[in-house]
């Protein structure tokens, strides 16, 4: 009987050191150099914005490709396993890129990010959440997720800012093989988690079973159909801001050198949105949503409309709406699931958020390209507009009252 407790505070104590170790992951695997200076590399090495675009759109195809088959690998094999092999492929989109002189090459890179991308999908926030619920600590999801995110985005902001100084002085490929060596040692540090045994795999049943079950479990549960909406139309409108807010930035004027700080300012927004959004868990939730949806939409809109220094700091706004919700949602969606369903349900959340990003990143393309490049964000400020205008009058009379309108 003591030796079983001995066994199992020893078992707990593993448990715990996840939380620790996600910690700095996150920051290991922050510390991306090159982010700030992604697109003007890409410029650099002779792409045009549609080019640019093109590549985008290549690694949004492949993760919609990949995006439910590694969510259904996580939840049938091993979560530590899929975030290994997660940060393998990461390295490899950097080593492809450093090497890039062309358009292949550079789309041969994305499509390892692209898998990169898909594999980590649903499995970090999965882990986090059976490790806590093992624990007996699930009610902390919303902080520990926060603080992930809270030290990736220090850790991102102070690389931005690095990243920028390197690139100025000693060249744009700089950035991309130091990078590498941070990525390796996040490698280490994820092969030494351990796996909570809350997690049951659905290994007994098909592949394709699987993936029917959770369809089936997403279609029967009300509550999270709007949870998805949001997420779906703050991560997407996000991701266009984060991937050309650096071109906007150079079109106002903005030297490279100064991109590194304005990049860390964006990664300073990430954390401390993210690490400070469970405060906003004590309101109501339809509230803080139609509060982040406004804000985001005003920060596209008069970011555009403006064009100009002045412009600046409207294009952080949908950043620090997105980075408020996004623990918010998270918790609300992982607390409707079973363990053995949570990677391929939010897997086919992102899957839906990249179909979705795809005509949306060619439309900002088109227009940045055959018109201005400010009207394509007054573009996406008004289609937000248009999706406001979703959730006052339809979305919400909808929304399950158990996890959305809490009070």
């Amino acid at each position: 009987m003591v030796f079983r407790d001995i066994m199992n505070n020893m078992a707990n104590n593993k448990l715990q050191s996840n939380i620790w170790k996600f910690y700095l992951i996150s920051a290991l695997s922050g510390f991306v150099l090159y982010y700030v200076i992604d697109k003007i590399f890409m410029e650099f090495r002779g792409l045009s914005i549609t080019e640019i675009v093109l590549v985008e759109i290549v690694y949004v195809i492949t993760v919609i490709v990949l995006e439910v088959p590694s969510g259904v690998l996580s939840d049938r094999w091993s979560r530590k396993n899929v975030l290994a092999l997660n940060m393998v492929f990461f390295m490899l989109n950097t080593l492809l890129w450093a090497l890039s002189h062309s358009l292949t090459l550079f789309i041969l890179g994305v499509i390892a990010g692209a898998v990169h991308s898909a594999l980590l999908s649903g499995t970090h926030t999965s882990f986090i959440y059976d490790t806590l619920k093992q624990l007996g600590r699930s009610g902390e999801y919303i902080k520990v997720l926060g603080n992930t995110y809270f030290y990736m985005g220090i850790s991102a902001a102070t690389a931005g800012i690095l990243g920028g100084m390197i690139s100025e002085y000693y060249g744009l490929a700089a950035p991309l093989w130091l990078t590498l060596i941070f990525s390796a040692m996040a490698l280490v540090f994820i092969l030494t988690l351990k796996e909570p045994e809350i997690h049951k795999t659905t290994g007994e049943i098909d592949y394709w079973k699987h993936i029917a079950v959770t369809l089936k479990y997403l279609r029967k549960h009300p509550a999270l159909y709007h949870i998805v909406f949001v997420t779906v139309i703050l991560e997407s409108t996000y991701m266009v801001m984060d991937e050309y807010m650096q071109l906007y930035f150079v079109r106002v004027g903005i030297p490279v050198f100064f991109l590194g700080y304005l990049g860390a300012m964006s990664s300073g927004i990430e954390s401390l949105g993210s690490k400070f959004s469970y405060f906003l868990e004590r309101f109501n939730r339809r509230n803080v949503y139609l509060a982040v949806i406004i804000l985001s939409g005003l920060g596209f809109l008069l970011a555009g409309y403006l064009g100009s220094y002045i412009g600046v700091i409207f294009v952080f706004l949908p950043i620090a709406a997105a980075c408020f919700a996004w623990p918010l949602l998270s918790k609300d969606f992982h607390d409707e699931l079973p363990s053995s369903q949570r990677a391929t349900s939010e897997s086919c959340v992102n899957l839906l958020n990249h179909l979705f990003v795809i005509p949306l990143a060619f439309l900002f393309g088109r227009l940045a390209d055959s018109v201005s490049f400010f009207s394509a964000y007054l573009a996406i400020g008004i289609f937000i507009g248009f999706y406001l205008i979703v959730f006052l009058f339809v979305s919400y009379k909808k929304i399950g009252r158990k996890s959305i309108v809490k009070s």
